[in-house]
């Protein structure tokens, strides 16, 4: 005498395994069927198996459905000041670190991933932040590490512009010293740096040649013997119009509250100085 098949639609199936994460155990109970009939359903609907790594993660992970703006511009932070890795080669979790001394940091992080997976902002007790960020695979665009700027953002002016807000966020200096409004961008990236100072020539803002402002291993605090790891390069503007050029760009895309605030400073500042000379 044949068994009677179990019955499982694949849209049931789908709802159960994929979206309400049930292991194909859980699965096996509700139809009181065996393990092996819900993998036999999957082959047949062409639902893959969850890795373990997904299987044993806490928090779920949704894929990346951004537009190129908001991966231009998660790419721009991330190579500012972000560490991402794999914990293995073959493991299905993209781990996005930073330490930060900045609680306006922790939003952008929050901000950047918090819809995609996990988010955890640990206070130390010196009063810094530890950030990690748990995500899925269709994050592995953040793995690769390197000082240059990927072509599909360069050749395109609404890319490049996010790309700039998302590295101006992590590392840039923006304010008012000595009465004057002034941007510098200081990092070990010299290639960034002279992506910066031709982006800056695109968009007409004048800004002198960057130059080498510290030497590897030079000592930067003679106090904490701290020393430059690699040399240090400076982009910067501090000319009235190209300022104002500038900071129109970045005002509607830049994500760190720190940074923006400071950014509308420089502005009241560039205002205030236009109307003394009237």
């Amino acid at each position: 005498m044949s068994r009677h098949k179990i019955i499982i639609s694949r849209k049931d199936l789908e709802r159960l395994y994929c979206k309400e994460k049930k292991s194909k155990y859980k699965i096996a109970d509700i139809y009181n069927c065996t393990t092996g009939t819900v993998l036999n359903r999957m082959r047949e609907y062409g639902i893959k198996s969850w890795s373990r790594s997904i299987i044993q993660s806490k928090y779920a992970k949704k894929d990346f459905a951004g537009d190129k703006c908001e991966k231009a511009y998660i790419i721009g932070f991330r190579l500012g000041d972000l560490n991402v890795y794999q914990t293995a080669s073959h493991s299905e979790v993209i781990v996005v670190r930073c330490h930060t001394t900045c609680v306006e940091q922790v939003d952008v992080m929050k901000k950047m991933f918090g819809k995609y997976g996990n988010v955890s902002g640990k206070a130390n007790k010196d009063g810094s932040f530890a950030v990690n960020c748990f995500l899925n695979r269709s994050f592995d665009f953040l793995l690769k590490k390197e000082d240059r700027v990927d072509d599909w953002i360069t050749e395109n002016k609404e890319y490049s512009n996010y790309f700039a807000a998302g590295y101006i966020d992590a590392e840039a200096n923006i304010g008012v010293y000595d009465g004057r409004a002034r941007f510098k961008i200081d990092t070990y990236d010299k290639n960034i740096i002279l992506w910066f100072y031709d982006w800056f020539v695109k968009n007409n803002i004048d800004c002198p040649v960057p130059k080498k402002i510290g030497t590897k291993n030079q000592i930067c605090d003679k106090i904490k013997n701290y020393k430059y790891n690699k040399d240090l390069w400076r982009v910067r503007a501090s000319e009235h119009k190209s300022l104002a050029v500038l900071f129109e760009i970045l005002l509607p895309i830049l994500k760190h509250k720190k940074r923006k605030k400071d950014l509308i400073r420089c502005i009241k500042n560039l205002d205030e100085r236009r109307t003394k000379k009237l």
